[in-house]
């Protein structure tokens, strides 16, 4: 797209802003060759339900060689909250987003990727929040595109200020995709590093605000941003070059240590060294950390070293999952030769759910499922049985150098967890079911870890209370085992489950990846594709005729009412939802979907001469087949049957 093309259409300047005297949010956007993944990102700021004029956008170009700035120029053009600087390339996103922050006047400012999207209300609810608890920090819902686990954890309920938290670091996760408060950076000269690669410089950023922070608000009922990761950007570089990220995960361990020191900061600090330490040390000490060309690979074995011996006190190893603890042990004594057989014997291990029970009832969709663990290409987990525990099942030589609770499985093995969620197809957001789950081991030879869970989903209340907002969800399992997370959709077998309830078609269905989903309206499934009209429970009757020689002289047609049962259609209250059925070819005819407590029915009319015609469905806006023909006789009285073909 040319810089003389619309971006987004005319101006928005329907409304006559009112007199602002300080802004609310301040957007900064620094941008680099984005190509047209910027209409995306502003897109997403001219959906914002905030009025325009409540905030601005600040693009910060870093000299991109292409037509960016032409573009830039273009958005500011057309639109009244926009303004446009331009630097000298920096090589890095840190240099750009001072520069924002320098040119700010919102009370708040956010910043923004130029290939990312905020959801409709991010401002207007984000700032709401934070001005109400006059946040330092709002932390709102964010969601990756391809990841649904992706901080999960964080947002489980609204916390109006999450400074003591002590699961989980109030800052997590660190990018900078939140609302801070400017005067706030300002005051204690918060910024950037500046460089042309500082890799994670946000971590960076939000270690320098956390012992400044009085209030962090954390934003989980309304999401909040969305980031995209649908090609190679800076971040997804770091793996590229061993040595160079071991020694930016080494400074951010040193800079933690730094500017959480003290008492007070001391819960803060452990929940930041502890995240630290699990994702970006021992997470990468895996079988590919050894396929580094040798020379290479010595010198980061002294930085990893460096960073658990000198760096993180072995105190913290208490808190390690047996895996964890075990790869600790075995860097903290330079053990690298058995490291290297240990984390060949724990590589590939995936829990994988599949559903076992998927029942409406009452209203309500009550799924059952299993989760089960496996190693790599689904070999049993390296577990067996040792008298009372269990233990893993490793090398000798392993084994004997480390300490017994990196060994003993058993109270790893009860606190495994599944989880049940629900993930909207178009906008990515997801939010967790309400639930339980068991975890069991087998007690065959060698023994089998099975979690079982149940949730429940209510259309009604699924999203902290409100209702389902989307017409397309698809279901996730969550499994956390041994300090792993993964979240992947959840496997059925099953056959489609519908219900109606509240003016609404809910479909539980295989999709065609052989997950569950859920089809809202039928959007993507047909109610009489999942759950058949049944044509030898009809009923029907002559609502209009004439007698023989008028009705020929005037050639009018019967009226016939009918109803038909859709079979397996679980109903919870007296629901109607209004449509048409078209037979044959002629107009269509008002139809309705009615609840009952017994079934779900349809009703309408056929005003047809006699003969064999196909029904066709139109609810929500859809047109269907509805799988039947009816047959009209001499008099109306109407026969429904299942063919497929007429003659």
């Amino acid at each position: 797209m040319t810089s003389s093309q619309p971006l987004l259409g005319v101006p928005r300047d329907a409304e006559v802003p009112p007199k602002v005297s300080v802004l609310k949010v301040s957007v900064i956007v620094p941008t680099y060759a984005p190509g047209d993944r910027l209409d995306r990102v502003v897109r997403s700021l001219d959906a914002q339900t905030m009025p325009e004029w409540d905030f601005e956008v600040i693009f910060v170009d870093d000299g991109s060689p292409d037509d960016t700035w032409q573009r830039l120029q273009h958005i500011r053009d057309t639109h009244t909250n926009v303004a446009i600087e331009r630097i000298e390339h920096s090589g890095w996103p840190s240099k750009p987003r001072n520069v924002g922050l320098d040119l700010a006047r919102g009370e708040y400012v956010l910043f923004m990727d130029h290939d990312d999207e905020l959801y409709p209300r991010a401002l207007e609810a984000g700032y709401a929040m934070a001005a109400r608890n006059q946040a330092d920090v709002l932390n709102g819902k964010e969601t990756r595109t391809d990841q649904s686990k992706w901080a999960i954890e964080v947002y489980a309920a609204n916390i109006d200020n999450a400074i003591d938290r002590q699961d989980i670091h109030p800052l997590l996760p660190t990018n900078p995709h939140k609302l801070f408060r400017r005067e706030f950076l300002m005051k204690h000269h918060i910024r950037f590093p500046e460089g042309r690669r500082v890799l994670w410089e946000d971590v960076f950023f939000a270690l320098d605000i956390a012992p400044h922070a009085r209030v962090i608000s954390v934003l989980a009922d309304t999401p909040f941003y969305r980031w995209v990761r649908d090609a190679k950007t800076a971040s997804s570089s770091y793996g590229d070059h061993p040595g160079e990220y071991w020694h930016w995960v080494r400074e951010i361990v040193r800079h933690a240590n730094e500017k959480l020191s003290g008492p007070a900061l001391e819960s803060q600090w452990r929940l930041m060294i502890l995240y630290q330490y699990h994702r970006r040390v021992l997470l990468r000490l895996d079988t590919s950390f050894f396929g580094a060309p040798s020379q290479e690979l010595e010198l980061v074995k002294a930085i990893v070293e460096d960073i658990i011996n000198n760096h993180i006190p072995a105190e913290l190893d208490a808190a390690l999952s047996p895996t964890e603890l075990g790869k600790a042990a075995l860097v903290r004594t330079g053990r690298w030769d058995l490291l290297e057989k240990l984390v060949a014997v724990d590589a590939g291990l995936v829990g994988r759910s599949t559903t076992t029970s998927v029942r409406w009832m009452d209203g309500k969709l009550r799924i059952r499922a299993e989760s089960r663990w496996t190693g790599a290409v689904g070999a049993p987990l390296a577990i067996r049985n040792d008298g009372d525990r269990i233990v893993r099942d490793l090398p000798s030589a392993v084994a004997a150098a480390l300490p017994y609770k990196a060994v003993d499985m058993t109270a790893a093995l009860a606190s495994a967890h599944t989880s049940i969620g629900i993930r909207a197809r178009d906008t990515g957001v997801v939010w967790m079911l309400p639930g339980e789950c068991e975890p069991g081991v087998t007690t065959a030879a060698r023994p089998e870890l099975v979690v079982s869970a149940v949730a429940t989903l209510d259309p009604s209340t699924a999203i902290f209370g409100r209702p389902l907002d989307e017409k397309s969800w698809d279901f996730t399992a969550r499994n956390d085992f041994l300090g792993e997370i993964n979240q992947r959709d959840l496997r059925t077998s099953l056959s489609a489950r519908s219900a109606v309830r509240d003016g609404h078609v809910y479909i539980a269905y295989k999709n065609a990846a052989g997950a569950l989903s859920l089809d809202v309206d039928e959007r993507r499934r047909s109610l009489a594709g999942s759950a058949p009209l049944d044509p030898n429970q009809a009923a029907s009757f002559l609502t209009e005729s004439m007698g023989g020689a008028l009705r020929l002289l005037i050639r009018r047609m019967p009226t016939s009412s009918f109803e038909l049962p859709f079979t397996g259609v679980a109903t919870s209250d007296d629901t109607e939802i209004e449509g048409s059925v078209t037979i044959g070819r002629a107009s269509p005819e008002p139809a309705w979907i009615v609840a009952r407590e017994d079934a779900a029915w349809l009703q309408s009319t056929v005003q047809q001469r006699a003969g064999t015609y196909p029904i066709t469905l139109n609810f929500h806006d859809r047109e269907m087949d509805s799988g039947l023909h009816v047959t009209v006789g001499a008099r109306g009285d109407l026969t429904f049957s299942r063919q497929t073909t007429l003659r």
